[in-house]
């Protein structure tokens, strides 16, 4: 999204009898421990973000999107890396739902670039996973996390209240002056 939201929450009210633990990823410590080639590889770069890469894909069943959805929600470009406006802590910003390609890279180099920063970014040292009781709530900021759901049997009842939230760019990471993909062209 060219707006994205700053956060979100989450309220557990029913949950399947396994699966469906929920795992984010501190994306700040993860660019604070990378290595100073990935770091250098990634500075300054946007990576174009496809919301509808998520639609087409979401949950692994394969979606058609239409025509007014793809208009709706076009690819954007954003910096890969991002800076706290209070804290002045970097922090990576990729989402894998979402995270098509690097600007500026071909489609093979970029998909491999940003295969190297996932499986760095993910390593157990830099994740939180949360195994859902009923009651729990979970708040966190997008521009410090990428999060993920486990898969849960189908046929089991999950319900969770989603609050998104938006905040104000002087204290969150909100990315500025991202712009669709035809604009960034024109």
């Amino acid at each position: 999204m060219a707006k994205p939201a700053t956060g979100a929450m989450l309220y557990a009210v029913e949950l399947p009898a396994e699966g469906g633990t929920t795992s984010w990823v501190d994306l700040a410590a993860a660019y604070a421990g990378l290595p100073d080639r990935l770091a250098g590889l990634i500075e300054g770069k946007h990576a174009v973000f496809s919301y509808v890469k998520r639609l087409a894909g979401y949950q692994g069943v394969d979606r058609v999107i239409s025509e007014e959805t793809k208009r709706k929600t076009p690819p954007v470009l954003h910096p890969l890396v991002h800076t706290h406006p209070v804290t002045g802590r970097k922090a990576l910003y990729l989402d894998s739902t979402t995270t098509i390609g690097i600007d500026g890279m071909d489609d093979a180099a970029g998909s491999a670039l940003l295969d190297e920063i996932y499986a760095f970014a993910t390593q157990p040292r830099f994740v939180y996973r949360h195994d859902w009781q009923v009651g729990d709530v979970v708040m966190w900021d997008n521009g410090l996390t990428m999060h993920r759901r486990e898969p849960f049997d189908p046929v089991a009842r999950r319900l969770m209240k989603r609050t998104t939230i938006f905040l104000s760019h002087e204290r969150h990471i909100v990315p500025e002056g991202a712009l669709a993909i035809e604009e960034a062209i024109s």
